[in-house]
Formats: C-alpha cells, sequence, structure tokens
C-alpha cells in the first residue's frame, strides 16, 4: 500500500476510494495489518513533532529524528536495583557524637530514580549516576554530593543553603529547579549546570575563590580548561526525567553513546562515515533503541544486528 495513500487516511483526509481501498488492503492479511501498525507508528512520530530538517541534508550532514511525547508517559518512581549503604560518623573520644547516617544511591544503566529528601527536595537521578545525602538533614548545610546526571527540586530554606558536590564545582542554592551533569567520560563537556529557576552559586574547585552565580534560564559548562555561561535555548535537554532522550545538533557517535547508557547496551559503529552526522529530535525511552534506530534509517543509510548473545549492537 501506499505510504502517502495511509499517512491520508490516518489524517483523515484520504477520499472515500482511499478509504475503501485501505480497509480492502488490511483486511486481506495478517501481514497487511501488521503493516498499518507499523506504519501509524511512525505516523504518530511525524504528526506530533515538526522538524527543520525532516531528511539528511548532505552539504551539512544532518538528519533529523522527530518523536511524539506520550501522554500518559510519567516520571520514573522506582528503580529496578538501588544499592543503598549506610556510613556512620562518630568520634573518639568514650562519648559518642549525634550519629549521621548516610545514604548512597547508585543508579544503573537502562534505569532511572525519583527520591524525595528529608527535606523535602526532590531528586531524579538519570542512568549511570550516583547521589550520597544524609538520611535526615541536621547540620546548617544541606549537603548531598553527586556523580552523573540529576534535576534537583529544592525545597527552599534560606537558613540552610543546599549545596551539591561534584568532581569540578560545587553548587550553592537556597531554592530553585536545576539539572547538573557531571561526566568524566565526555570531552566537549566534563560539568554543565543548568538554572531553570530561582538562583545559584557554582565554585570552581580548582579556584577555590573564585564563584560565578546564575540567574534563571542560564546554564553553565566546563568546556576547554574554563566556565562558560549561557543562556538555555532548548528545555528538552532535560527532560529526560520524563522518560525523553531529547537532543539537538548532535554527532551520531555521540548519540549512541547516550543510547548504551539508556538501554544498557553497548553499540558498535562500523560505517565510519556515519561518526559526524548531525542529529536533532525527541525519542522515548519506551520504544526500545531497536525502533529508534529503525526510525534512522529512514533518513540515512546504515543496517544494523546484534551480536548472538543480544549485549552489542553493530551499525554497518
Amino acid at each position: 500500500m501506499d505510504r502517502n495513500v495511509l499517512h491520508r487516511f490516518f489524517a483523515g483526509t484520504a477520499s472515500f476510494e482511499e478509504e475503501e481501498a485501505v480497509c480492502d488492503w488490511v483486511d486481506a492479511s495478517d501481514k497487511n495489518r501488521e503493516e498499518l501498525i507499523r506504519e501509524r507508528k511512525y505516523f504518530d512520530v511525524l504528526l506530533l513533532h515538526k522538524t527543520k530538517n525532516s531528511s539528511m541534508v548532505q552539504s551539512g550532514h544532518r538528519f533529523s529524528l522527530p518523536f511524539v511525547i506520550r501522554e500518559s508517559l510519567k516520571i520514573a518512581a522506582a528503580i529496578s536495583v538501588l544499592l543503598v549503604s549506610a556510613l556512620y560518623i562518630s568520634n573518639n573520644v568514650g562519648k559518642s557524637a549525634p550519629v549521621l547516617e548516610m545514604n548512597k544511591i547508585v543508579v544503573p544503566p537502562g534505569q532511572r530514580a525519583n527520591l524525595t529528601l528529608s527535606d523535602g527536595t526532590n531528586v531524579w537521578l538519570n542512568a549511570c549516576s550516583e547521589m550520597t545525602y544524609p538520611a535526615s538533614f541536621s547540620e546548617d548545610i544541606r549537603r548531598v554530593s553527586l556523580k552523573g546526571e540529576a534535576y534537583f527540586d529544592v525545597s527552599k530554606d534560606v537558613e540552610h543553603p543546599f549545596v551539591v558536590q561534584t568532581k569540578k564545582c560545587d553548587i550553592k542554592v537556597l531554592g530553585t529547579e536545576f539539572n547538573v551533569r557531571v561526566n568524566e567520560a565526555e570531552s566537549d563537556c566534563e560539568f554543565s549546570a543548568a538554572l531553570l529557576e530561582g538562583s545559584i552559586e557554582l565554585t570552581n574547585k580548582m579556584e577555590p575563590g573564585s564563584s560565578i552565580r546564575l540567574a534563571s534560564m542560564q546554564k553553565a559548562e566546563w568546556t576547554g580548561g574554563k566556565m562558560v555561561v549561557e543562556s538555555i535555548r532548548n528545555l528538552d535537554d532535560y527532560r529526560w526525567k520524563e522518560g525523553l532522550i531529547c537532543f539537538e545538533d548532535i554527532r551520531f557517535a555521540d548519540l549512541m553513546k547516550r543510547f548504551e547508557k539508556t538501554y544498557d547496551i553497548r553499540i558498535v559503529i562500523q560505517n565510519k562515515s556515519l561518526h559526524d552526522y548531525k542529529c536533532s529530535g525527541k525519542c522515548r525511552v519506551s520504544d526500545g533503541v531497536d525502533f529508534i534506530l529503525q526510525v534512522l534509517q529512514r533518513s540515512t543509510r546504515f543496517t544494523f544486528s546484534r551480536s548472538d548473545d543480544n549485549t552489542i549492537i553493530y551499525i554497518k
């Protein structure tokens, strides 16, 4: 069946004759019915997300991947595996000091976590991330440490500032929403902090005396050995907590690295010409990596296969 006819049928603009033809075609075989369902899924993708470049532009080596946001998709409230440990601090004298219990949450590849801290702060942790935090905040400063990526909705408490410690920078806040990413594996950006609401202050651990204050809708990235501050242009970058992978002008190779984290699978790009192609779009984690790659195949030429043990995807 002609794809354009099917798309008109889905959109409700097909002629009576075309509608009859589609119905007859679907009734003819189960294979046709499966193709209709598959094409409807692609049509939903194209319908609900318009992109500037729906096909690859050879001169700029670009292609776009549009995806629909499912309304029923909710923020993940739990993960299948949480590794939690407790650390206890006491002094060396006979009299014990108040015990401070520290919890550690580790999010494995392919998972996300959402938790509420004792002060009411809401935290979303992305895949391959870990955070250490007290079971109960009892000090003047509410302090947590982070590796990986997290989104914080901090409960406001002027008398008890909230501090996120990372390897690169410390982030001090009073009450705000912000996203933090610390990734030593990525060469283009080792540290990123994006402020969506409120105010935060960044202290560079390499230069303890220097600090940067961000205003709402600003982000700071550690790039090329220095901190760069600019305005946030796309809020989609921080929608991973909703089960979305959003990307804009990202290299194909870097996108595959992101898929590796999200789906806990190794991806080997054997077709080297794909490495620098730029991709833009949104995809649902729930759609699965195979479906996303199939949509990408509609814009550029490559094939993919899985290893016998299903742990590696080869892109050719």
